[in-house]
């Protein structure tokens, strides 16, 4: 038995180890990079178009064909290219906010961003390849600085902003990735300052994801969603011209259209889903 033995004993001696085999490859992209920014150029609420269907997330990681609980009884959407499980309540909020105080909105919102008062910095951090790359950090900041505009009228590319240093929103985010020219971070905590109204807040969105796609020349487009509260969008709201009277009717809103936050304690939801759709130009930020 034992020269049996002896032969196989060298030949697995021979052979290189399970630890050895097995171990993993550095990824490269993984390694220390430079950090590359783009800067919102245009930021606007998404709308239900046609009905049930709207751009989003699946934020909660359930398909709802049929009414939940955890989901406060609301039914999800479709996205434009037919993925389902979409988690948007307010595509359908917006229209009736709208019917109240008109549809300025968004071009409240661009006009902001035109002026330089609402500058949304996307830095991201350790970027060693901006199509395919496994370890992406963000850092959404804001930035200050009076924008110059192309022919188009939005934000022209490359140009230098200082990051804000009084009021600075700073929401970083980890375990971001690029695959195929789209980039994906999330769930994080983010925070989007808007001004309308005559006032301006800042919007809290819970389970924060973005997502967003480079076209050729480096200009990025794509969502942003998460949880909000309409609560809060409601009280940062309340001190505008002419808004008092329409408190109760955002805050009924809100409680009508909540599906995430489900609070088994009361059986009620406190946040409305939402995507916002953007498009960013690359630039640079001095820190």
């Amino acid at each position: 038995m034992r020269g049996a033995l002896l032969p196989s004993a060298i030949l697995l001696a021979a052979l290189p180890s399970c630890s050895s085999s097995s171990s993993a490859t550095p990824d490269p992209t993984c390694e220390p990079g430079p950090n590359k920014t783009w800067v919102i150029s245009a930021l606007s609420f998404t709308r239900e178009n046609p009905v049930g269907v709207s751009p989003g997330f699946d934020l909660d990681h359930s398909v709802s064909r049929t009414p939940e609980e955890l989901s406060c009884g609301k039914l999800d959407l479709t996205g434009p290219d037919g993925t389902p499980g979409v988690d948007n309540q307010l595509a359908r909020v917006i229209p009736l906010v709208e019917q109240q105080v008109g549809n300025a909105i968004d071009g409240i919102i661009q006009g902001a961003i035109n002026d330089g008062r609402l500058t949304i910095a996307l830095d991201l951090l350790n970027v060693n390849h901006a199509v395919d790359d496994r370890c992406v950090d963000i850092e959404v900041k804001l930035g200050q600085g009076k924008p110059s505009l192309g022919t188009d009228g939005t934000l022209e590319a490359y140009q230098t902003y200082d990051a804000r240093k009084e009021g600075q929103l700073l929401s970083p985010g980890k375990g971001g990735k690029f695959e195929k020219g789209v980039f994906t971070i999330g769930p994080f905590p983010l925070r989007i300052p808007i001004a309308i109204f005559d006032v301006s807040f800042t919007i809290f969105i819970r389970d924060a994801l973005i997502r967003f796609k480079l076209d050729d020349d480096g200009n990025a487009e794509g969502l942003l969603g998460g949880g909000i509260s309409i609560e809060e969008v409601a009280d940062g709201v309340k001190n505008g011209a002419g808004v008092a009277p329409l408190i109760p009717q955002i805050k009924a809103v809100g409680t009508l259209y909540a599906d995430m936050g489900y609070d088994p304690n009361i059986g009620k939801c406190s946040l409305v889903s939402a995507a916002l759709a953007f498009k960013a130009r690359p630039a640079f930020i001095r820190r």
